[in-house]
């Protein structure tokens, strides 16, 4: 018997009791309301399962409401439905958490399996994990014995060490050290979890000392070493890099360590950067087009144009960001984030597509991307989606 509780949010109310009748022959218990602020008050009154949404309302819209159940009810599943469908608000809603995105009109069949599957979802995420079996004490098994080649009864063994000894005891006959964990603390200063602050009863005042550090490691990572002008290559190339410069340009001295040998990863970037990027795209123009918009913001651009080619440079360098696009030879943008993420979760990932649906977009956002965008795109929509990602690097 079905007794999942649907609430339904529309101004509209052709839409809204449509949305009802569907549902209702299913046998789920479905209730309306015409507005957010109704929606939270009915929320707050009665359990739900399901809110289903519309995203264009008076006063406060669904995606306001979608992140204040995100805020304070987090195991209520949302499915948004809107007539104004876009990718800009898919990959916004899905970001907030949402179950499910239904552009209007929708039928009966695509309603019911859109929330089906909600539902489904938001069970596999409520149902609480069973307990987990604890060993009995060593007292409890005294007719056991240690193992097949040590057959010793835990009794006698406890009593010649301790039944501390024979409780570390596995299936092998060598006991498992307790591994002692450090108690934590949430600092607001670091915004993280920190063992200072458990051991000093309080927080760093001013900068978080363990993000300056992390900061001071990255600046060094793609720092350049300032040189003056009449600075000799090495001491067995007697020549001055001003003159060097002149002649091969100063792209290739930034890339000079303390050998005289060029560090080719580093050619072509520019020696002030603060971020490092990478664009894989198999289109040249694009790389170049999104290379040429993002230097002006200190970023050193390197382009990819094959997947294989992405992923070793990944291997090899560190990046802050990574701009990809969703239709690539040899192995679909999907697959491609699907293996960055596994590699480099933290990692912000931007994609682009001259192909781009709300689905793939859907799909690219439950994945990992922090956002997606479709080609052809402006130089603001790429430049503030890159500094929303390197942002909260």
């Amino acid at each position: 018997m079905i007794t999942e509780k649907i609430l339904v949010v529309d101004d509209e109310e052709n839409i809204s009791q449509s949305v009802r009748k569907i549902l209702s022959r299913k046998g789920y218990a479905v209730d309306n309301a015409k507005s957010v602020e109704e929606a939270i008050n009915k929320i707050q009154s009665a359990p739900f399962d399901l809110v289903i949404t519309d995203l264009m309302m008076p006063k406060t819209t669904g995606m306001e409401l979608l992140q204040i159940i995100r805020d304070y009810y987090p195991d209520l599943a949302v499915i948004m439905i809107t007539g104004y469908a876009s990718i800009e608000s898919a990959v916004k809603a899905t970001k907030l958490g949402a179950e499910g995105y239904l552009p209007k009109p929708f039928t009966p069949d695509e309603l019911m399996q859109i929330a089906e599957k909600a539902l489904q979802n938001r069970k596999s995420r409520v149902v609480k994990p069973k307990p987990l079996r604890t060993p009995a004490p060593a007292d409890q098994r005294k007719d056991e014995t240690i193992d097949v080649d040590m057959p010793f009864s835990v009794r006698e063994v406890s009593q010649v060490t301790s039944k501390e000894y024979v409780e570390a005891l596995t299936h092998s006959d060598i006991p498992v050290a307790k591994k002692k964990t450090a108690l934590k603390a949430y600092c607001s200063t670091g915004k993280r979890d920190c063992v200072r602050l458990v051991k000093e009863g309080r927080e760093c005042p001013g900068e978080c000392p363990i993000e300056k550090k992390d900061r001071e490691r990255a600046t060094k990572a793609i720092g350049r070493v300032a040189r003056p002008a009449r600075e000799i290559m090495d001491v067995d190339m007697p020549f001055p890099l001003d003159e060097v410069a002149q002649i091969v340009g100063s792209d290739y001295i930034n890339c000079l360590d303390r050998s005289d040998i060029v560090r080719a990863a580093l050619y072509g970037r520019d020696a002030t950067a603060k971020h490092s990027v990478l664009v894989i795209d198999d289109e040249p123009i694009v790389c170049h087009s999104v290379r040429k918009v993002l230097v002006k913001k200190q970023c050193a651009v390197e382009e990819a144009f094959d997947v294989d080619a992405a992923l070793q440079k990944m291997r090899l360098n560190r990046y802050d960001l990574i701009i990809l696009d969703l239709k690539m030879p040899k192995r679909s943008g999907i697959e491609v984030l699907r293996s960055i993420k596994s590699q480099w979760p933290d990692l912000p990932v931007i994609m682009l597509s001259g192909y781009g649906s709300i689905d793939t977009a859907i799909d690219a956002t439950r994945l990992g991307a922090l956002n997606f965008i479709s080609k052809p795109f402006t130089p603001d929509e790429l430049v503030g989606a890159a500094e929303e990602a390197l942002i909260k690097k």
